[in-house]
């Protein structure tokens, strides 16, 4: 399967080669457990299937022979593979796609009329070859990213047992010994007074229970959805950083069934709630301890198919080059945005980080809702 970053690569090189090879339409097509996938288009024409088995089709037959291909007037059984894919065409060419260690692929270049030159097929030839490269180390340095974010989840897990023991434990192991020793002493007075500092205790050990649930997965999400839950969380930074957060969201709203008063906010994949809701959290908290801001403004809106959310400050702006971490999108500091960006991906989303339009930094997520994972199941 392609990653959100893989897709966007393939269709900018569609783009490149379009304009490289004098065609009417550039089709890239990726082997995935034994189907050939159209992974990215330009130009004129659209292919009905998306989707070709490999095994007993003509196109998976012209995949499996690993040579080039060009064909004037493809009429009859040699154009077999174009009408699998519901496109027509006066002059085709087709390159395989050579990725070592990742399978394989087709770069397919139609013209709807006249012929491709010869110097149009040796562009086509050294094009596929790019296109492979160019993904090989694209899928490299995804797997660099997936191992980095593995090492940020261990670190994350490592920081809320650290935050336990230290905190939370520890914390009620003292009231444990204050009320033993207490009891221990005989005094009723003393007993009482312990009791009384015990409850108080107890009631700031369940706060900072309650704080440190809301951070791993907010209650609000499961009950109200997101809209609230990020309304809550924007709340929450208003009183406890002093910053001044407007939210601005707008989500479909899903109908009421029979007539009742169940129409709403229509609810998202929880894994998709949770990565907006993360993302917009960790940049809340990057603006309040780093940029030196007043204000910040929450947008999340939901249109044709895609969530689209940003955080916008007013503060001193994006971290110079110099203060990067080892990945150039994150400081050793702790700003977090590997793991933001990280995330992001996992769903197929692209995370940018921009210079706002007058001052202060835009961290803007971007997600299709094709992209994410199955539906949450109905309880």
């Amino acid at each position: 399967m392609l990653s959100g970053s893989e897709l966007w690569l393939l269709r900018l090189m569609a783009g490149r080669g379009l304009a490289l090879s004098n065609a009417d339409t550039v089709l890239i097509l990726i082997e995935d457990r034994d189907e050939l996938r159209v992974a990215a288009t330009a130009g004129e024409a659209t292919a009905r299937l998306r989707i070709t088995p490999v095994e007993g089709t003509a196109l998976g037959a012209l995949y499996r022979e690993g040579r080039p291909l060009a064909l004037d007037r493809p009429r009859g059984e040699e154009a077999a593979w174009l009408y699998e894919l519901g496109l027509e065409a006066r002059s085709a060419h087709v390159e395989p796609l050579s990725m070592e260690g990742y399978g394989g692929g087709l770069v397919i270049a139609l013209r709807s009329d006249g012929s491709f030159r010869r110097e149009d097929h040796e562009s086509l030839a050294a094009f596929a070859s790019s296109v492979g490269e160019r993904l090989v180390a694209e899928r490299s340095v995804e797997i660099e990213r997936l191992r980095y974010g593995m090492e940020a989840r261990e670190r994350e897990r490592t920081r809320w047992a650290r935050e336990i023991h230290d905190e939370s434990i520890q914390g009620i192991g003292a009231l444990r010994l204050a009320l033993a020793s207490a009891r221990d002493a005989g005094d009723p007075q003393r007993l009482a007074t312990a009791v009384d500092e015990a409850l108080e205790g107890l009631g700031h050990e369940i706060d900072g229970l309650r704080h440190l649930i809301t951070e791993l997965r907010p209650a609000a999400l499961d009950d109200l959805g997101l809209a609230a839950a990020l309304q809550a969380l924007a709340r929450r930074a208003q009183a406890i950083e002093g910053l001044d957060v407007t939210t601005e969201i707008e989500l479909a709203e899903q109908e009421a069934d029979g007539g009742g008063d169940g129409a709403g906010q229509r609810r998202l994949d929880a894994e998709l709630e949770s990565t907006v809701y993360r993302i917009v959290q960790e940049a809340l908290t990057n603006v309040s301890r780093h940029a030196e801001a007043t204000r910040a403004v929450v947008r999340v809106t939901e249109e044709n198919g895609t969530i689209r959310a940003s955080v916008t400050d007013d503060g001193k702006g994006m971290p110079d080059a110099s203060a990067l971490g080892p990945r150039g999108d994150g400081l050793e500091g702790g700003f977090g945005m590997g793991g933001m960006r990280e995330r992001a991906e996992l769903v197929g989303g692209e995370l940018e980080f921009l210079p706002a339009p007058e001052r202060g930094t835009t961290v803007r997520l971007t997600v299709p809702l094709s992209g994410r994972p199955a539906p949450r199941a109905a309880h």
